[in-house]
């Protein structure tokens, strides 16, 4: 294969890496504003239930626009674009008074981190086939980094009882400009090599979305239930209910900060393999073990394995499929997290709390059952060989020296 050489790579990397993070800190800018969106429109539950919709659902809109987007016009001008419609939107929400007007902000913003967030993973599906070694799971570091630092600055921002208005024009405005200067040297097209390859994959590509349905259910049912759970299966105050979500959260950071070292050591079909079953293991503690010590252990494996589960699918989905397979898992990927929690509560409803961690240890185990039985995760038989182009005369130049076999 083809492998960059060292000096372009890692500018290009660091550039990701950082969009990455502002990306994180941008979408926990709006998160942790969210009751005071509510507040400032007057919303009541089914309300703010329809705003959170319609920002999912410009999500899974921009998927196929941004595919066509990056195949047309390349990977730079639909990141650009991406950004752009994102900061804006959710400056305006800020500044909007109606709401309709904030329906329609909260659809925009959707279309750009949709669009932004499949641009991304493209390119470092991308990258990382020229690289020839795995860096996925950093790159999704960053973006938990940048929803922790998110979280953080708009906490002290409502703690120093500074405007909505001001909080997120203030994120917008910085992680736009910052952006612009990362995207500057961005690959324009990042197509060339997926589309040299003959991919007959349809049926693996159709049996990864299980483990990218799991990662993104599994996630999202921990987000919005831990605490709920341990305050009300074991009466925890409010002050300790939230460690099993800050244990996970901790997980989540240090799992895919390891995760590409740990990719090169194990490979990644074992290591997904691997992060499956710790996963299965922690819903299975979280909902037998009997006591809050045990639940929050639960937790921590639950956090270790979906952390380079998620990064290792969409590297799976590149090599399967290129934009396409990033498009197709993106789509799942929001869908299983967008259904995690609500139908966490269903099953809540049907039988009781203690149950609420039931479904994505099911899921848990249906991900394990697929990579027994198919080679999920293996390198794709239909890499490009060493001839394969480089990105178009768009593109920044990138040296390409000859490597050994794929990894």
């Amino acid at each position: 294969m083809i492998q960059v050489a060292s000096s372009i790579p890692s500018s290009l990397r660091t550039r990701l890496n950082g969009l990455f993070l502002l990306n994180g800190v941008l979408y926990a800018s709006w998160a942790v504003q969210i009751p005071a969106v509510q507040h400032r429109f007057d919303l009541n539950t089914a309300e703010l239930s329809g705003l959170l919709f319609a920002l999912m659902g410009g999500t899974l809109v921009a998927l196929p626009l941004a595919r066509q987007c990056l195949v047309v016009r390349g990977a730079r001008q639909t990141g650009v674009l991406s950004l752009l419609l994102m900061g804006v939107s959710l400056g305006l929400l800020g500044a909007v008074t109606s709401v309709p007007a904030a329906f329609v902000c909260a659809l925009l913003y959707g279309v750009g981190f949709g669009g932004m967030d499949f641009t991304l993973n493209g390119v470092g599906g991308w990258l990382e086939e020229r690289l020839g070694k795995p860096i996925m799971s950093g790159l999704h570091a960053g973006y938990s980094l940048g929803a922790l630092i998110g979280a953080a600055l708009g906490t002290a921002f409502i703690g120093a009882a500074l405007s909505l208005g001001t909080h997120l024009w203030s994120a917008s405005a910085t992680v736009v400009l910052a952006g612009l200067l990362a995207f500057a040297l961005f690959p324009a097209r990042i197509e060339t090599a997926s589309e040299a390859r003959g991919r007959p994959q349809g049926k693996l590509l159709l049996l990864l979305l299980i483990p990218g349905f799991f990662a993104a259910f599994g996630e999202g049912t921990v987000t919005d239930w831990s605490t709920v759970y341990l305050g009300g299966v074991f009466e925890l105050p409010a002050a300790q209910a939230g460690l099993g979500f800050v244990a996970f959260s901790a997980l989540m950071v240090l799992g895919r900060l390891s995760g590409d070292r740990l990719t090169q050591a194990f490979g990644a079909g074992r290591l997904a393999l691997a992060a499956s079953l710790a996963s299965a293991a922690g819903f299975a503690l979280v909902t037998w073990a009997g006591s809050a010590p045990g639940a929050v252990l639960g937790f921590v494996l639950t956090g270790a394995g979906l952390s380079v589960l998620a990064p290792l699918t969409f590297s799976a989905a590149w090599r399967m499929q290129g934009s396409a397979g990033v498009a197709l898992l993106t789509a799942v990927f929001y869908g299983g997290y967008l259904a995690g929690p609500p139908l966490t509560g269903l099953t809540i409803g049907q039988a009781q709390l203690s149950a609420a961690f039931v479904l994505p240890l099911l899921l848990a185990a249906l991900s394990v059952g697929a990579m027994l039985l198919w080679p999920l995760y293996r390198p794709s038989a239909g890499t490009p060989p060493d001839h394969a182009p480089l990105p178009d005369a768009e593109s920044p130049t990138i040296p390409a020296v000859p490597t050994g076999d794929h990894p």
